[in-house]
């Protein structure tokens, strides 16, 4: 079975100048965790996910080392306050300079399956041969996919 069979084809998107506020309305509002992240020419320029949101609201610990002591700073930063800070936030303020792991339309399950399971993801971008969205794979896809085909077949 191959990708474009079971991909999402219409795909939730955000721009890098968005406010991060405006990334959680569309993941609340759309009942997703995460979302590709396009420039005006539709190409991928990364993913993110509820849980990088999380880190980047969540108060940080702050510790200063010296040569004879450890310290550990917890600044007076409330969670509601670091969210009230990061809201409006452009959207590429989450976007790390990794590599981006992405899926093409012809790839097979067991490919998407794969990256899947190796890099801990929730979704993969689908992209075409200019680096364009033209879907999703997530977890949950590739597990009815498997039942569907292979599970009930036995």
């Amino acid at each position: 079975m191959l990708v474009n069979e079971i991909m999402i084809k219409n795909v939730f998107t955000a721009h890098p100048e968005q406010t991060i506020k405006e990334l959680l309305t569309i993941m609340i509002e759309n009942k997703i965790g995460g979302v590709p992240v396009i420039d005006e020419n539709g190409k991928l320029l990364g993913m993110i996910s509820d849980g990088d949101i999380l880190r980047h609201i969540s108060p940080r610990k702050q510790t200063i080392h010296d040569y004879f002591l450890h310290i550990t700073v917890i600044p007076d930063v409330t969670l509601s306050t670091a969210v009230k800070t990061s809201l409006q936030q452009p959207v590429s303020r989450l976007l790390k300079n990794r590599k981006i792991v992405t899926l093409s339309q012809e790839d097979d399950l067991s490919e998407a399956v794969s990256l899947i399971s190796k890099h801990h993801f929730k979704k993969i971008p689908v992209v075409d041969t200019e680096n364009r969205v033209v879907g999703v794979v997530s977890r949950g896809d590739a597990i009815r996919m498997i039942y569907k085909d292979i599970i009930e077949k036995i």
